[in-house]
């Protein structure tokens, strides 16, 4: 507490028992005028009941991401869903004060090696389609079970740069290319690439495999790569992956095979379907129908 609100204290303390203007010239940092000032001003809540406020959600958010959060995802999430904005260092003091670590980070499963081919980025970072089925870009990402044991499923997804639709996606316990020929079976065999349209993906190990390469020849696709280490040139799908992973939770936390595959189908319809997207004016399914009509 201030010297000046300290002082204010010790006026409001005894203001029943002494004249106001007496017990102000017992003060060093408050004046006639002030005291009156502050009387008007309504008190500013101290710090823990402001913590305590904020507590509620923070430990909510905690436990829903399962302490994954770091202070910055923290700050966007308490942004994002309670519309609170707090800076970095009151959530890391926050944190400590209340016991909420960050978990240690998890091992990322092994890769396997092989023969890699490495083509260009065509793409370029060049995120704008005009027409659907132009640009696509597709990528691997890892969800965690705990139930019947601790292990990896993995998710491949491919997205349309025109309306940032999540096209076709495959779902299984292993990295084995069969993960990434199902989604692009399900292109295939919808029409959902248009002839020579581009199909963006790191330089991950199955993009990079003969077979890979081969199968998009006979799509007629066009590859592109990212350059090595840069997640920006394929930002689009990443940036799904991390909606997903922040977003899911707040609807279920699976624990199987079973419960993770069911969580991620439903989770792709609402991307899809109903949650909007500022840069769309809507959602990605209503901006399809409208530009297509």
């Amino acid at each position: 507490m201030n010297s000046t609100a300290a002082d204010f204290d010790f006026v409001e303390a005894y203001k029943d028992r002494f004249p106001i203007t007496e017990l102000i010239k017992h003060t060093q940092h408050l004046s006639r005028s002030g005291y009156y000032k502050r009387l008007k001003t309504p008190s500013r809540p101290s710090r823990a009941e402001r913590d305590k406020e904020l507590l509620t959600q923070m430990l909510s958010l905690y436990i829903t991401h399962g302490g994954n959060l770091g202070n910055i995802r923290f700050k966007d999430a308490l942004r994002e869903k309670y519309q609170i904005t707090v800076n970095e260092k009151r959530i890391q003091r926050m944190r400590e004060y209340y016991n909420m670590p960050l978990k240690t980070k998890r091992r990322k499963p092994k890769k396997t090696g092989g023969i890699h081919f490495v083509c260009d980025n065509i793409l370029n970072r060049n995120f704008t389609a005009l027409l659907p089925g132009k640009k696509l870009c597709i990528d691997i990402t890892y969800l965690r079970v705990t139930k019947p044991r601790e292990k990896f499923i993995y998710l491949c997804a491919i997205i349309d740069l025109f309306n940032n639709e999540i096209i076709a996606y495959s779902i299984q316990d292993t990295m084995e290319m069969s993960l990434v020929f199902k989604a692009l079976n399900l292109v295939e065999e919808k029409g959902l690439a248009q002839p020579n349209a581009i199909l963006h993906s790191d330089q991950g190990i199955q993009f990079t495999s003969p077979r890979y390469v081969n199968r998009l020849k006979r799509m007629n696709l066009i590859q592109s790569m990212s350059r090595r280490g840069n997640c920006w040139d394929n930002a689009c799908i990443e940036s799904f992956f991390g909606k997903l992973k922040t977003e899911m939770p707040g609807f279920v936390e699976p624990e199987t095979e079973y419960e993770m595959i069911q969580a991620v189908t439903d989770y792709i319809s609402y991307y899809n379907e109903v949650r909007p997207q500022r840069k769309l004016s809507g959602t990605p399914i209503a901006y399809r129908s409208n530009q297509v009509a």
